[in-house]
């Protein structure tokens, strides 16, 4: 009898080593071939899935965004401050940093592609509406402040993001705290 897979399970395992790949390699440098060792499937299984490689770095890229918006949500729905839920999407270990590069990577793709450039807003545009809600609420300050500060709140994560991704060794927790908390002062008017 033929082995029944779950179609999504291996969808998924298959961005999970896609994310990997392109964290350490790139977009550009990581194969179908490297991607299917990852996953440990063969190339053919990985075509079967996904009907390119651009399908599957897609896969890749909502595969990290989920995490990291699942990482932050999860802080937020537990009742944890905006800094600490925003620490929890930011480059602190090994999964959180190879999320935050594939998003680093996939972003310096989408200059490029009008199709990933639409993702890439549809991302951008997520995360500033849980930034808006969290931030929403406050005395004195309308929907259009708040947006506006969640804009401003999101510029300073993919920063101390971009930069711990990149340098995790001068970004320590500590620091990235320091700064959230230092604009989250600003934001709020302290």
């Amino acid at each position: 009898m033929p082995k029944v897979v779950d179609r999504d399970e291996r969808r998924a395992t298959i961005a999970a080593a896609a994310a990997e790949a392109i964290a350490d390699e790139g977009i550009e440098q990581a194969t179908l071939k490297s991607i299917a060792a990852r996953a440990g499937v063969t190339t053919g299984a990985v075509t079967h899935y996904f009907s390119d490689k651009d399908d599957v770095v897609l896969a890749a890229l909502l595969h990290a965004d989920e995490a990291m918006r699942s990482r932050l949500d999860a802080a937020l729905d537990l009742g944890r401050s905006p800094v600490d839920a925003l620490l929890d999407a930011l480059p602190n270990d090994e999964t959180s940093r190879r999320d935050w590069l594939v998003w680093r990577t996939f972003s310096d793709a989408a200059i490029r592609s009008e199709f990933l450039r639409s993702q890439h807003r549809r991302s951008q545009s997520q995360w500033l509406d849980t930034a808006t809600q969290a931030l929403a609420g406050r005395d004195g300050v309308t929907p259009d402040d708040a947006r506006l500060d969640a804009e401003l709140v999101v510029a300073v994560v993919d920063a101390i993001g971009d930069a711990a991704a990149i340098d995790p060794g001068a970004w320590p927790i500590a620091r990235q705290r320091s700064l959230l908390e230092h604009c989250m002062r600003r934001v709020h008017g302290d």
